[in-house]
């Protein structure tokens, strides 16, 4: 289970950034870089030949907050080249019962912000150390954001992708 919070809390702090609701009117799949705008966690998908319960129970957990409407990690990224993230990874509350898993939303968050570029599929960010920092992400159309569990923790992820959603 603590690897379940570990991938979404990287997930999160891969990009060290945050969200201060600040909207600047600059998003959307117009903008001339097709990272502006505002990302929700939205899925992790598997890869076939992975048997791997932990990144199951993550994407299970995922998928149950997106059906009660609850972001559990969003980026906006910002035209300017600055980016905020919303992270509630920290503070989810499971319950199992006699009638399966409750995750309530949670209410609280952690704000972070950071600096962004993109070259071509190469996101560059300074990271949560305080140092630059590049991964590769991948489009799929104009609203579908992935990025390699390799490349968020190569140990515990790889055979995963985060799947994030252009609001």
């Amino acid at each position: 289970m603590k690897k379940i919070f570990v991938l979404l809390t990287v997930v999160a702090l891969t990009f060290s950034c945050s969200n201060d609701g600040d909207d600047n009117g600059n998003e959307g799949p117009n903008s001339a870089n097709p990272l502006v705008g505002t990302w929700v966690l939205t899925d992790l998908r598997i890869d076939m030949g992975v048997n791997n319960d932990d990144l199951d129970f993550a994407q299970q957990i995922i998928a149950f907050l997106q059906g009660i409407d609850c972001d559990l990690i969003t980026f906006t990224f910002n035209e300017d080249g600055t980016v905020t993230s919303e992270n509630k990874a920290n503070f989810l509350s499971i319950n199992a019962g006699a009638g399966g898993l409750d995750i309530p939303c949670p209410t609280e968050s952690e704000t972070e912000n950071s600096v962004w570029s993109l070259e071509g599929n190469q996101l560059t960010f300074i990271n949560e150390n305080m140092e630059e920092e590049t991964i590769t992400v991948t489009f799929e159309g104009d609203n579908t954001l992935i990025i390699a569990g390799a490349d968020i923790d190569a140990e515990n992820f790889a055979g995963a992708d985060a799947v994030f959603t252009r609001e």
